[in-house]
């Protein structure tokens, strides 16, 4: 039975999740200048992101996991990124990500999910 209840989604199978992550800096580069922004109409903007995992699970930095809002409202998913492909337990990991942005927009927050768990912080004027 308890097997059971477990497939059927009745007990949280995932206690190990306790992590944060605060953005350490944010720069843009005009069109094709840098790793992304190669569009006519759109820029680079690059955010570097600490993540502090104080919980037991390793958490991943998949590009599939990041979303990025901008002033404008709109949302950019799935940057490339720089740094380790996951964060372990009880460590803080470095990653920046680099997202293909509108021209004049800026980012004002970032949100990490990978479908189970999830952050999210503000991102500071730059």
């Amino acid at each position: 039975m308890v097997v059971a209840m477990m497939l059927a989604g009745c007990t949280d199978l995932d206690t190990g999740f306790d992590a944060s992550m605060s953005v350490d800096s944010t720069t843009s580069a005009a069109d094709g200048d840098g790793l992304c922004g190669y569009g006519e109409d759109e820029e680079c903007h690059s955010v570097t992101v600490t993540v502090t995992n104080n919980g037991e699970d390793e958490v991943s930095t998949n590009m599939f996991y990041w979303d990025a809002t901008a002033s404008s409202g709109g949302v950019y998913s799935s940057p490339s990124v720089d740094g380790p492909d996951a964060c372990a337990g009880g460590a803080s990991c470095t990653v920046t990500l680099h997202f293909d942005v509108t021209n004049g927009d800026t980012l004002t927050s970032l949100s990490w999910d990978d479908g189970w768990d999830s952050m999210d912080t503000s991102i500071p004027a730059y």
